[in-house]
């Protein structure tokens, strides 16, 4: 069962829920405290496994069990734990593997389809590390959003990430300072035997201390399909990080930042690493880091206001920063800005928007 749960509503369209405990009892808390989320994301990629990888939900949860059970039982095993909290606490059927399934979207599908989302990592003069990004998505998922602040009873760190509803990391920070961004690279690079994506996210929320630990991690466990990360630590540590089963990419800041979209620019190991990124990945690259060095020429100091300023930039639209659904689109071409979300690690301050950054949004606010 659960225990030391809570769930307010910060905003009217996302749910903050506080899990502490067992493994199996942060999933329960999870689960339950966002059912009807939880099942909102199984139906919506029930569709887009269908579109994008042409099989049903049931064949997609036989392929998460056979390629990643092995590796998660060996190297992850409490995480599988959760798992089974969270379909336990969900109900209405749910199983350990349909969560997993869940967990393992990336891998299943985004190996053939790209979706959006703009990151930047900026430094001050004062020693701060900001994280920002648009992460751009079904518009579906405006239904299966959750805020999670998690505090396992093993651990010194709790952590908070914004996420969909089900899985069991994304984006956000954890009480030692360090955070990260992720922007999805669609690519056909895999391998079963290393960590899906939204799991070494966890694993990175959990356990690193440090952008030299995340490293390590990364380094450690390996990526099961291609992601980049944006880290940074309250030390003042910040970088990009292309990953994929073939090795990873550092693209260090330069003139204090670092931005990134959906394609690969990164000084790679491995040639045979491709990726198939939409034309607009290039177009919002070039953009925000456009706008950041205007607001560096203009001297502009860098907040949460101003970077919100760069990340609501329509130019372009509907494929521009702040994205929006082109008119008529169907299927996967129906995505849009579903957040903001933005961290300061030295102050362990972060903000979240839910909906695009470019309208008049209420803000969520969190701090360690």
């Amino acid at each position: 069962m659960a225990v030391n749960s809570s769930i307010t509503m910060d905003h009217p369209f996302v749910k903050t829920v506080y899990c502490t405990g067992s493994p199996y009892n942060i999933g329960f808390t999870h689960g339950s405290c966002v059912s009807a989320e939880v099942h909102s994301n199984v139906a919506t990629y029930t569709f887009f496994f269908n579109e994008t990888a042409q099989i049903t939900w049931q064949q997609a949860r036989e392929r998460a069990v056979a390629q990643f059970f092995p590796t998660l039982e060996r190297s992850y095993p409490e995480i599988l734990e959760e798992m089974k909290g969270i379909a336990e606490g969900a109900g209405g059927g749910l199983t350990r593997d349909d969560i997993l399934t869940l967990n393992v979207r990336s891998e299943i599908s985004l190996t053939n389809h790209a979706d959006g989302c703009t990151s930047i990592s900026q430094s001050t003069e004062e020693g701060e590390i900001f994280l920002a990004q648009n992460w751009d998505w079904l518009e579906e998922l405006r239904n299966g959003m959750v805020l999670l602040h998690i505090k396992p009873t093993e651990s010194d760190i709790d952590f908070k990430f914004l996420s969909e509803a089900g899985l069991v990391g994304k984006i956000g920070m954890n009480s030692a300072g360090f955070g990260f961004c992720m922007n999805a690279i669609r690519s056909g690079a895999f391998n079963s035997a290393n960590f899906p994506v939204h799991i070494m996210s966890r694993r990175l929320l959990q356990y690193d201390t440090s952008f030299d630990s995340a490293i390590a991690i990364l380094d450690q466990f390996g990526v099961a399909s291609a992601i980049n990360y944006m880290l940074g630590d309250k030390s003042g540590n910040h970088a990009d990080i292309e990953c994929s089963p073939y090795g990873n990419s550092l693209i260090l800041p330069h003139d204090g930042f670092v931005a990134h979209t959906n394609h690969l620019y990164g000084p790679h190991r491995r040639s045979n690493l491709v990726d198939h990124p939409a034309a607009n990945s290039f177009s919002r690259l070039s953009r925000i880091q456009l706008l950041t060095e205007i607001d560096k020429r203009m001297e502009v100091p860098t907040t949460f206001e101003s970077l919100r300023s760069r990340l609501s930039d329509e130019l372009g639209t509907p494929f521009s920063i702040c994205r929006d659904r082109p008119p008529g689109a169907v299927g996967m071409e129906r995505m849009t800005t579903l957040s903001t979300i933005m961290m300061k690690l030295k102050s362990g301050k972060g903000v979240v928007l839910i909906g695009r950054p470019c309208d008049e949004l209420p803000i969520v606010k969190w701090s360690f």
